[in-house]
Formats: C-alpha cells, structure tokens, sequence
C-alpha cells in the first residue's frame, strides 16, 4: 500500500513537471529571436530562453513517463512506442540546446563566422540528420502516446487531442519550409495541450484508488 501512494505522488508530481514544460516550451518559442545571428546569440536574452528550453526539455521527459504510467496497465504497444520515442527525441533535443546555450554563445564571440555558416548549430556535421530525425521521433512519439491516452480514457479526451493538434503543427512549422508564426502558433497550442494533460494528471487519484 504504502508503494503505491509513493507511486502516485509520483506519477501526480509528474503532471505537474509537465504543465511546468508546458508553460516553458510555450513562452520560449514565442519570445524566441527569429535569427541566431552572432550578436543575438552572445546576448544574455539567448542564454534565458534556452535555459526555459531546457526545463521544457527535463520537464517533458518526466512528463511523457508520468502519463504512460498513469495508464500503463490498459496500454498498447503504441504507447510504449509512443513514450519510448519522446523520452529519446527530447534527450536527443537536449543535447543542440546545451550546445546552442552554452558552447555556441562562445563560438559566436570568437569565431563569429562559423554561426554564420552553421547558425545556432543545426546544420553541422551529423547534427544535420540527427536533428530532423529527433524532430520526427518527437511527433510520432506525442501523436502515439496521446492516442493511447484518448483509447484508454485516463485522462481527458479534449487535452490528448490539443497536444496532438499542437505537435502536428509545431512539428510543421519546425520542418524549416514554413514560416516562424506557424512554429509559434503551434508552440502555444502544444503548451496548452501539455498543460491541461499535466494537470488533470496532477489533480487525479492514483490509479486503482
């Protein structure tokens, strides 16, 4: 009994980190400069805003295990997929961030004309592949979960549809062939989607209570 309260403290602390991610990857994206040129990305404005990436980042990985715990026992494959996906995708993602928040910052007072070949960082080397990929695993991996959510009826049915509309077009706009309001726009409704999830998770009973 008492691991089971543990657990559900757990899980509901969870939802709660993720409604924090939620707010954080919302309020980044749209007060995000919209170019990483050597100027901006030596300023203090850059290093805050990534710094609100990274707890969107750490804050997602709990978030996303929080919610396939929540109904693990009536998941399907695809929900473990689905989780499995954005745990890597945003580690995976965390790593540029660390790189575009405290190396690249360093780089752009002293090699100003490497950003402005590779810009924040995107496009060098193998971080040309992998990061496109971490983007796809990181909407496959929502759209997966949150499908799983609205089979098994854990949480809200309204909430699991915002977030896979939200990554849907955030996901679009961060393809690159679209402009940066379509990113922002998305930014926003996948917070909103993240925030109600974690927090009807937060405000639930543990499972089997």
């Amino acid at each position: 009994m008492e691991g089971q309260r543990l657990t559900g403290a757990a899980i509901r602390a969870a939802g709660l980190v993720n409604a924090v991610a939620g707010i954080c990857v919302g309020i980044a994206y749209v007060l995000h400069p919209h170019m990483g040129t050597p100027d901006v990305i030596v300023g203090g404005f850059w290093f805050s805003i990534h710094l609100l990436f990274a707890v969107s980042l750490l804050g997602g990985v709990f978030g996303a295990i929080g919610i396939f715990a929540r109904h693990s026992s009536r998941t399907r494959w695809s929900g473990l997929a689905g989780m499995v996906l954005v745990v890597t995708a945003l580690i995976m993602i965390f790593g540029l961030n660390y790189w575009e928040a405290l190396i690249n910052p360093v780089v752009a007072a002293e090699a100003p004309e490497f950003v402005e070949i590779y810009g924040a960082g995107e496009g060098i080397g193998l971080v040309a592949l992998v990061f496109p990929l971490s983007g796809a695993m990181f909407v496959v991996g929502y759209i997966l979960l949150c499908l799983d959510v609205a089979r098994a009826g854990t949480l809200p049915l309204g909430a699991a549809w915002l977030t896979i509309a939200g990554v849907v077009v955030f996901g679009s706009g961060l393809s690159g062939f679209l402009p940066m309001f379509v990113v922002q726009i998305g930014s926003v409704i996948f917070a909103l989607g993240l925030v109600w999830l974690g927090l009807a998770l937060w405000r639930l009973p543990p499972a089997g209570a």
